[in-house]
């Protein structure tokens, strides 16, 4: 208990001692240098006016206009991603199309079963049909977006 007595009252003599404060300091050769440190007997202390702080005022319309620019920033980005995944649907897409050729696919040597082959086809027609329902609902998503001129 002591030692916080003796502390504090050393912090409160010091302190009459510390002071902030800016100094101008003139050289010999004409410099002028301003420095929070008092460098050489001819530097003075400059006076400065208090410096007031008055906190930004964010008004209804200020607020709606930063709501704005967020949701368009962040609806900007959904339709990109989707643009994105649509493209991905797309590529994947073809491809199985190409591999199908209109239910005649190629067949493959590890399908001398006949059986093998047609569930191949089987499952190459469903995975078309999950591709493009997957990419009608994309664009269904992607037209229910507002527009970016919003």
């Amino acid at each position: 208990m002591k030692i916080n007595g003796i502390l504090f009252l050393i912090l409160l003599i010091t302190s009459n001692f510390v002071q902030a404060g800016v100094f101008k300091h003139v050289d010999n050769e004409g410099n002028v240098t301003y420095s929070n440190v008092r460098s050489g007997n001819n530097a003075k202390p400059v006076d400065l006016p208090s410096i007031t702080v008055v906190p930004a005022i964010q008004t209804e319309a200020v607020n709606s206009i930063i709501k704005r620019r967020k949701e368009a920033s962040s609806n900007k980005k959904q339709r990109s991603e989707i643009e994105g995944q649509i493209a991905d649907e797309e590529n994947h897409l073809s491809a199985l199309k190409d591999e199908y050729k209109d239910g005649t696919p190629d067949r493959l040597g590890s399908e001398r079963n006949y059986q093998r082959y047609l569930d191949r086809v089987e499952r190459l027609k469903g995975e078309i049909a999950a591709r493009e329902n997957n990419l009608s609902n994309l664009q269904r998503t992607l037209q229910d977006l507002p527009s970016p001129n919003n």
